[in-house]
């Protein structure tokens, strides 16, 4: 018998939390195929550094070649290359806290730990679908606080705003695009069919391609998807290989830039953005961990114990931030 059962059940309590950790990143990160994609292709980093802040190097311009002969002059004047795009970390909990009734009415060893994993369990669900719901959004959700999805990597105004402390404004190469197929931005097409809808898709992959980078993945929503399914004759509908590995289905059509993998997004609490196709360089996309805050438990120790409450309290924590790197090759497609 322990001399402080409830120190006892602090140790139970954190124990559990970080041993279900690895778990915890298992379930959100393979809860999506962008997740699961990003992990498999090593995209999900650990900042060995931490510091207040996220600095990630960008290469916003190019140096240039020229052509000469003789004598000709050549151009040698400087030019600035890298720069370093900055992000604020951002933070998800999922707390949950067991009350001195609660333990005291759950006494058994097999009964403490039963009604642990029913709070870990809910903490880990929590914690998932805010994660999945600021997967698509624009990191201005809770004050700002919420981790820059999709929606805020991939604007509708790729040319106003800033992100990552530069200004779209004025960098161009660090602009993604936006295709309004209502507003004829691709030429000759106004309505998202499916007697039009390939057409579109090779006009903007070609169009958003150079040297072999190009979006490698579209995110339809389920109005969207539906056009691109109806598309395809039986025998063009090709299940992507590559989303079978990872436990997805979808499917995979060859652009003139290359092949890409498309998938709907829909369910239940969906959030994708209505009329939406993303279409994402998967080469250019991370997702960036602070070091030690990977979904941990939140306070060390033994939780923590409130000096006035006769309760213990823990939780599922992650700091990072999704940071699209070159956004250049990304793009997003209004259908409707």
């Amino acid at each position: 018998m322990p001399i402080n059962p409830d120190r006892n059940y602090g140790q139970i309590l954190t124990a559990s939390v970080a041993r279900r950790s690895r778990m915890v990143q298992d379930i959100v990160y393979n809860a999506t195929p962008l997740t699961a994609i990003l992990r498999d292709r090593g995209r999900i980093k650990v900042k060995r550094a931490g510091g207040p802040e996220l600095r990630i190097p960008v290469e916003f311009d190019k140096l240039s070649a020229q052509w000469f002969t003789g004598y000709d002059k050549l151009e040698i004047t400087p030019k600035e290359l890298l720069n370093s795009a900055v992000f604020n970390w951002s933070r998800v909990v999922g707390m949950f806290s067991l009350n001195g009734t609660e333990l005291m009415y759950n006494q058994g060893e097999e009964e403490v730990i039963d009604l642990m994993e029913f709070y870990i369990d809910s903490a880990e669900k929590s914690v998932k679908e805010s994660w999945e719901t600021a997967l698509v959004g624009d990191g201005t959700a809770d004050g700002g606080r919420q981790m820059i999805g999709l929606g805020g990597a991939v604007p509708i105004l790729p040319n106003t705003g800033i992100y990552g402390g530069i200004d779209r404004g004025t960098v161009t190469n660090w602009r993604t695009s936006t295709f309004d197929i209502p507003a004829g931005d691709v030429s000759g097409f106004t309505t998202w069919d499916s007697t039009t809808v390939r057409q579109i898709i090779n006009r903007i992959a070609l169009a958003r391609s150079r040297n072999g980078r190009y979006a490698d993945l579209l995110i339809a929503d389920a109005l969207s998807y539906e056009a691109i399914d109806a598309s395809f004759v039986a025998h063009q509908r090709i299940v992507s290989e590559r989303l079978g590995k990872l436990g997805f289905s979808g499917l995979s059509y060859i652009t003139p830039a290359g092949p890409v993998d498309i998938l709907a997004a829909g369910g239940i609490g969906n959030v994708m953005p209505a009329s939406t196709v993303f279409g994402i360089d998967t080469d250019g996309l991370s997702i960036w961990e602070f070091p030690g805050q990977q979904f941990v438990p939140f306070h060390p120790g033994n939780g923590m114990r409130p000096i006035n409450q006769d309760a213990v309290a823990q939780g599922i924590v992650w700091s990072g931030q999704l940071v699209l790197e070159n956004p250049l090759f990304s793009y997003r497609i209004i259908t409707a």
